[in-house]
């Protein structure tokens, strides 16, 4: 396997960044003004899909001229939107980003700098950007706190937060005609760069800040939807006959329990959060594990076109409230 290439002229944007937002206009608005403030932004280009509600009135800054927007029905997909950013990109690095995040300051000239190396795909470190708001605490820590860091700290990993880092836009197109399909669960897609011979690069010197779901209940929400989605790809692009199907389904019950020993084990190597705060995750981990692996048996059994619609409204609708916001 050949090692993905970086090359650039004069004309082209050093970097892509495809960014889908619906409903939640005020924080969506945020999150394009963190990318408009980057330090070289001169030489970037925002693929804008906006999948809000048709009366919306246009985000302020994407009438920008580094800003390219594409008005969408409300029902269209997040994986639809991203497939269609990377075709039409011009720059030979792509990056993801929900609407919910805020880059922070470096971000991009950081992602330009490591995509210089043969990584195909570069991930960075998160920040809680709603801490004590409801469960947003305990959330940021099974979406993007210490429970799933690399371990490793700068360098090669195996996996990054593929729904907000950035990629070669080359070996990306190695996967047509199925990438709509594997940017539906990206995790996949990675296993399937891995597979190829490429390598990720984790970056925890760049920062996002990530809002999170406010209560159990949302966060199993997302969960579910987002598993049921991943279980019915996984079991597409592996081609996984009934018989494979059914051991998993069989063996589910043991996910959450596999989940609370791997992080077990995690607390008595490194250490990642205060012992006492580990403990007193458990029921959270367990209940969500619960939900991911419930997930995960629906996309075994059904089509997993709900899902995807679900989680994509989910994730561009679902409000995420600030603490002050969430106490009122």
């Amino acid at each position: 396997m050949s090692q993905p290439t970086h090359s650039s002229n004069g004309n082209s944007p050093a970097l892509s960044v495809i960014i889908a937002v619906g409903g939640q206009r005020a924080r969506a608005g945020r999150a394009l003004q963190s990318l408009l403030d980057q330090s070289i932004i001169d030489r970037m280009e925002i693929l804008l899909f906006d999948l809000g509600p048709k009366e919306c009135s246009p985000l302020p800054g994407s009438d920008h001229p580094r800003v390219k927007l594409t008005r969408w029905d409300p029902t269209g997909l997040l994986s639809t939107a991203r497939a269609q950013g990377i075709r039409a990109a011009k720059s030979p690095v792509v990056a993801f980003m929900e609407e919910h995040c805020e880059m922070q300051a470096g971000w991009a000239e950081a992602v330009v700098s490591d995509h210089k190396e043969p990584w195909a795909g570069v991930g960075t470190d998160f920040i809680n950007a709603n801490p004590d708001a409801g469960k947003s605490n305990k959330a940021f820590q099974m979406n993007y706190g210490s429970y799933i860091r690399p371990v490793g700290g700068r360098g090669p990993t195996r996996l990054i937060a593929g729904q907000n880092s950035s990629f070669k836009r080359n070996v990306l197109l190695r996967y047509e005609p199925n990438l709509e399909l594997l940017l539906k669960a990206e995790m996949i897609l990675q296993w399937k760069i891995l597979e190829d011979g490429y390598q990720m690069f984790y970056d925890p010197s760049v920062k996002i800040a990530h809002l999170n779901e406010n209560t159990f209940r949302r966060l199993a929400i997302g969960v579910f939807y987002w598993n049921w989605g991943y279980g019915n790809v996984r079991a597409q692009v592996y081609k996984w006959g009934p018989f494979r199907r059914w051991t998993w389904i069989v063996l589910s019950p043991l996910i959450p329990w596999l989940r609370l020993l791997r992080l077990f084990r995690q607390q008595l190597t490194i250490r990642p959060v205060p012992f006492s705060q580990f403990l007193r995750d458990i029921p959270f981990i367990f209940g969500i594990s619960l939900c991911s692996a419930a997930g995960q048996v629906v996309g075994l059994l059904k089509s997993g076109e709900r899902a995807y619609w679900e989680f994509s409204h989910f994730e561009m609708n679902e409000p995420r409230l600030s603490r002050e916001e969430f106490a009122r």
